[in-house]
């Protein structure tokens, strides 16, 4: 017979109505576990570069001038913009960061101007005006935004920079629309970057097209910039024409693109300028000939 259950026993014992509540473990919490090193593959991104800060303020003396700038381009000491400059960074220091990138970026690119950055840390891509001007001043810092991307464009910005201030010469501008166009970039897609027509950007780069001195002449203001566009698109012959003629510079009209006449005029008003004439429009051995026949007698 089985085991008889006292179940008014039962029922006087007290039943609670949650369960006990735990005791705390006083017991010291393990230290936790140090965080693993981050993982360049998993997303995590590492502190940018040296070369990629943004902007920094920068010493001068570590930043070389850009030498693909065309000797002058954007370092002209002599003249009044640039010295109203020095006296505005000397008052209120650069108000506009260069642009520079790391020398071994740029010597990367431009192996050939390796030896004309050695020993800096950074090369001017854009600013070089204004890094000279800081030098002048006497500032020993200059506010910067380091990129080493903006290598390859850096012709660009210095076209769209030019498009807002217009502080580049139009043979200054037309070089850099060419190393641009060096690097694979049609004439079309360089007057979308940067906000002109593709008119505009062929007759810039018609003036690299010029002869040496007409190029001289541009620069200087006396051959203007409409018809230096013109003149570079002519054979070597006529420009070398132009220059003979002298200023005011103007396109050969056909009458002397057919060169000179025939006939020989001497300008007579007196003896002397007979001569001196003579002299001019005869070889020695025609003058040599002239006296003979002057000499003979009938």
């Amino acid at each position: 017979m089985g085991k008889r259950v006292n179940f008014a026993a039962l029922a006087e014992e007290e039943v609670p109505d949650f369960a006990p509540t735990p005791r705390p473990n006083l017991s010291p919490a393990p230290a936790p576990a140090p965080a693993p090193e981050p993982n360049l593959d998993d997303g995590v991104q590492a502190p940018p570069p040296p070369s990629q800060l943004g902007e920094s303020v920068l010493p001068i003396s570590d930043i070389a001038g850009n030498p693909l700038n065309r000797p002058g381009a954007e370092d002209e000491t002599d003249d009044d913009d640039f010295r109203d400059l020095v006296d505005t960074v000397r008052t209120h220091g650069v108000l506009q960061p260069i642009l520079v990138c790391s020398s071994d970026a740029f010597a990367e690119r431009y192996p050939d101007h390796r030896q004309a950055i050695d020993g800096s840390k950074w090369v001017a891509l854009i600013g070089n005006r204004r890094l000279k001007a800081a030098t002048e001043a006497g500032l020993s810092e200059v506010p910067a935004v380091v990129n080493d991307e903006r290598i390859p464009s850096m012709y660009e910005v210095m076209l769209v920079e030019n498009g807002h201030r217009k502080n580049l010469a139009p043979l200054d501008e037309a070089q850099a629309m060419a190393r641009v166009t060096e690097e694979g970039v049609s004439q079309k897609e360089l007057a979308r970057r940067i906000g002109r027509s593709k008119m505009y950007v062929s007759q810039r780069l018609a003036l690299l097209g010029l002869i040496p001195e007409l190029q001289d002449a541009l620069r200087v203001g006396i051959l203007k910039v409409e018809l230096a566009r013109q003149f570079g698109t002519l054979p070597e012959e006529e420009q070398r024409a132009i220059v003979e003629a002298g200023p005011p510079y103007r396109r050969p009209t056909a009458a002397q693109q057919a060169g000179p006449r025939s006939t020989r005029r001497i300008s007579a008003a007196t003896p002397e300028q007979a001569a001196d004439s003579i002299r001019k429009l005869f070889t020695p051995d025609e003058l040599t000939e002239l006296i003979r026949l002057l000499g003979a007698r009938d």
